[in-house]
């Protein structure tokens, strides 16, 4: 998705999180979350339970979806139902000489599901190569790996969790 799509529809989304999170936590939704505490225990601590809202973007041209927001109850051991979120921060590329973002779970290319790109360079649902056919641009000094981290070209290492930045894959903004 390009910059600007993808910073617009992320206000939207903060503005859509924070009426579900309203809805979710009110009185009105109390009974759901009664019944889902009922169904953990039912289901004993061998399972968890959970009732999730996902909002995703669907392009045509891609026939793929890309959830930007996924939030809701989760419930182990008969225990009461606790908020959980899924979502991935956004991640920025460079691929074929534009600029994409996509949450950084996804391929910019294809939007497929492509999780630990550093690791598995290579996306599994259409081949784009990390490092060959597009880079992850850093467009600060926040390691890719661990979200908390600091990076620099000239420190390439996370100076929380070690990372090096295999300088071959990213391209600095």
């Amino acid at each position: 998705m390009d910059p600007n799509t993808f910073k617009a529809a992320e206000d939207v989304i903060d503005t859509i999180a924070d009426i579900v999170d309203e809805k979710l936590d009110s009185a009105g939704f109390k009974d759901l979350r009664d019944a889902l505490e009922r169904l953990g225990k039912v289901l004993g601590t061998r399972y968890s339970a959970s009732l999730q809202i996902i909002v995703d973007v669907f392009d045509r041209d891609r026939d793929q979806s890309l959830p930007l927001l996924t939030t809701g109850f989760s419930t182990t051991d008969g225990a009461a139902p606790y908020r959980i979120w899924g979502d991935s921060s956004p991640q920025r590329y460079l691929c074929e000489g534009d600029i994409h973002v996509v949450p950084h779970d996804h391929c910019p290319k294809c939007w497929g599901s492509w999780d630990f790109k550093f690791e598995h360079p290579r996306c599994p649902s259409c081949g784009l190569t990390l490092g060959h056919d597009c880079k992850v641009l850093l467009d600060s000094d926040v390691c890719p790996h661990c979200d908390e981290g600091r990076v620099t070209s000239e420190h390439p290492t996370c100076d929380r969790c070690g990372y090096h930045v295999n300088l071959d894959m990213v391209s600095w903004g």
